[in-house]
């Protein structure tokens, strides 16, 4: 009788053993199915924005202006998408119980102030106000300054070492009057995915930008312009930049930049820097929603200017955009590209 039934679990164990490994082959054809899916779908895209790119090579420069452009239908579509598009990001971030703040910075000043300065910061501030979101101006300060100290003209308007300093005496406050703010939304290990920002995991290099000014651009394992890893469960308060290159911070060091100098001068908080070249609001919304939301953060502070209402319009995105995927133009955007482009 015992031989009777060690032979038939014997017998089962073979029989569970070609089922697992059937089961496993499954898994893994329809894993290397979607795989091959989702690859495709890829290169479809990228043909896509390659032909848009093509048929729409040019880009929208001051001339967008002319003959009192600023009240034109072109440049009122593209502030109220720039106004939808803050508000929408204002409403899922707030929605996690994170404090929402913007900050408009540009090195464009004074003599320095182009059209896209001009016109792009009354209805940035009229939009925040209308929004309620609370919102600093750092226009004034940096007009008060010399550029050849605070940046590193002639051969870049980026920050210098004293202007990455500067910046962070601007932005000090506001970190000091939301300490201790928490969020109310958190995420398990397996919802989390491997980056927050997009620059490469643990990456370290030194660039130049072609300007002859090197500079080491360190990436934490999370594609964040930090020196170190941010950790989980938290165990300090999260303070989450996103924004363009005034954030980003090229031709420094990491340890020079302005989140580095806060992060240095508050131990008690993790701050981290998810900015990237050109960021505009589109761009914080996918990288919000892809991936910056779960470094679950307690205060977000985006950074824009007047240049991001124009790098809304649909060839501009083509070329720049963080998505890589296709952008369509408006009735009012073709109109105004067939006239402007191809007279």
């Amino acid at each position: 009788m015992k031989k009777h039934i060690v032979v038939s679990m014997a017998l089962a164990m073979l029989v569970n053993t070609g089922c697992g490994d059937k089961k496993a082959e499954e898994a893994a054809q329809a894993q290397q199915a979607q795989t091959s899916k989702e690859v495709n779908e890829i290169e479809q895209r990228n043909k896509k924005v390659e032909q848009l790119n093509e048929e729409y090579r040019e880009m929208p420069d001051e001339k967008l202006f002319e003959n009192n452009g600023q009240n034109g239908p072109v440049y009122t579509e593209l502030k109220k998408r720039y106004s939808e598009q803050l508000a929408t990001l204002k409403q899922k971030v707030e929605g996690t119980g994170a404090k929402f703040v913007v900050v408009l910075i540009t090195p464009e000043v004074g003599k320095g102030m182009t059209d896209f300065t001009r016109y792009g910061h009354p209805h940035i501030k009229a939009t925040c106000a209308e929004l309620g979101i609370e919102y600093y101006d750092l226009g004034p300060a940096i007009a008060s300054q010399d550029a050849h100290v605070i940046t590193q003209v002639p051969k870049d308007g980026h920050w210098s070492k004293k202007g990455a300093i500067f910046l962070a005496d601007q932005l000090d406050p506001i970190l000091k009057k939301h300490a201790g703010h928490k969020s109310t939304t958190t995420y398990k290990d397996t919802e989390r995915p491997e980056t927050f920002g997009d620059l490469a995991p643990n990456s370290d290099e030194v660039l130049d930008g072609g300007k002859d000014l090197p500079y080491r651009l360190i990436g934490n394992a999370q594609g964040l312009r930090m020196d170190h890893n941010v950790k989980f469960p938290k165990a300090k308060q999260h303070i989450l930049f996103m924004g363009g290159s005034q954030i980003y911070s090229p031709f420094l060091d990491n340890e020079f930049i302005a989140t580095s100098i806060l992060q240095q001068r508050h131990p008690d908080m993790e701050v981290m820097n998810a900015a990237m070249w050109a960021g505009c609001t589109d761009d914080f919304l996918s990288l919000w929603d892809e991936k910056a939301k779960y470094s679950e953060p307690d205060v977000v502070i985006v950074q824009t200017n007047g240049t991001d209402i124009p790098d809304l319009f649909f060839s501009n995105r083509n070329h720049l955009a963080r998505s890589k995927k296709p952008y369509y133009p408006s009735e009012v955007e073709e109109k105004y590209f067939r006239e402007r482009y191809r007279k």
